[in-house]
Formats: structure tokens, sequence, C-alpha cells
């Protein structure tokens, strides 16, 4: 699949700030793995883990280790 491009050429972004955090609003418990949020958004992991961490830098997100090589991303109270 060809990916859009903007006026000046640039690819234009797939998956935004407000789409990973409105997969969180929408689920029935808002605590998700990246796994999960890149099958519910059709995007690769790592594109949805680089969303994700951005988030959890703008304190939006908290990221919690589950296990040696496991996280889950919480959406915090606004």
């Amino acid at each position: 699949m060809e990916r859009e491009r903007d006026d000046s050429g640039q690819y234009t972004e797939q998956v935004t700030l407000d789409s990973v955090t409105s997969v969180f609003e929408n689920a029935d418990l808002p605590v998700l793995t990246a796994t999960e949020v890149a099958e519910e958004l059709d995007c690769s992991r790592p594109s949805a883990y680089n969303k994700l961490e951005n988030l959890v830098d703008r304190g939006e997100l908290h990221k919690k280790k589950v296990g040696a090589r496991a996280a889950v991303y919480i959406l915090m109270d606004k």
C-alpha cells in the first residue's frame, strides 16, 4: 500500500497521538500493550510503540513493566 504524502512530498502521519489516545478512551479497561494498540490502529508495533512512548513522555500515559520484556500502558486521568 502506497503511503500518502502531503503537499511538500513528506509522508503524512499514519498514526496520530489523538488516535492512540482514543484507543484507550474506547477500551473496556484503559490498560493496553503496544501490540494491542497496533492491532486496533492497523499499524506496525514499532509505530504504535513510538507514539505510546511519546504519550508517556507527555504525561498522558503511564508505562508499567510487567515482565522481563513486557509493558502495559495506562491512560492517566485528565
